[in-house]
This record gives C-alpha cells, structure tokens and sequence, in this order.
C-alpha cells in the first residue's frame, strides 16, 4: 500500500468514526453496529499501519501517534481529541508526501 492511500484509508477512517459516533439526547449511540465495528478496524489499521509506515523516517511522530491515540481510547477529553486530531492531520500529511520544505518544517 502506497503512503497516500494510507492517507486515503485515513481520512475514511475518521469520517467514518465521526459518522458513527451520533448519539441522541439520551447519549445513546444511532448509528448501526456494523458502523461503529467497522470504524474502530478501519481507524485501529490505520494508526498501526502509519506507526508502521513513518516508523523508520519519523519516529517521534509516530510515538506521539501512538501514545495519543492510546490516550483517546481511555481518557476522552476536549484538548485530548485536539492534540489527536492534530496529529492526526500531521500524520495524513507526512503520509501524503508533501514538498520537501513543507515536510521539513513538520518533521522533529
């Protein structure tokens, strides 16, 4: 798999997961279970195969990667999903394989 349809895979992974986690008034989950199965997997292959991916060329990131997506899965707060999501999109970016300066001014 090249590292922009990981990307690719990525994006739907988070799109999905937004999708699936609609609640109604009562914090009841609406979305399908078949939905929400499939989002986890589809979010749990992504993290593993870009820690997998940026592992050799960016290893901080990938830790940071990691660490907050693992964070997410036991404490779920405001700035815990922001710090997630900017990484996130730190991660979909590298993998997209932007400019060269870019890339640089991104990369610890």
């Amino acid at each position: 798999m090249k590292s922009k349809t990981l990307a690719i895979l990525g994006i739907g992974a988070y799109i999905l997961s937004v999708l699936s986690s609609a609640e109604d008034l009562t914090g009841n989950y609406t979305a399908p279970t078949a939905l929400i199965a499939v989002s986890a997997i589809a979010t749990l292959a992504f993290t593993i195969m870009a820690v997998v991916r940026l592992w050799k060329t960016q290893k901080v990131t990938a830790i940071l990667f990691l660490a907050s997506s693992l964070i997410t899965l036991v404490y779920i707060s405001a700035p815990v999903k922001i710090i997630n999501f900017l990484l996130f999109i730190w991660v979909v970016l590298l993998l997209c394989g932007m400019h060269p300066e870019i890339r640089t001014l991104l990369s610890i």
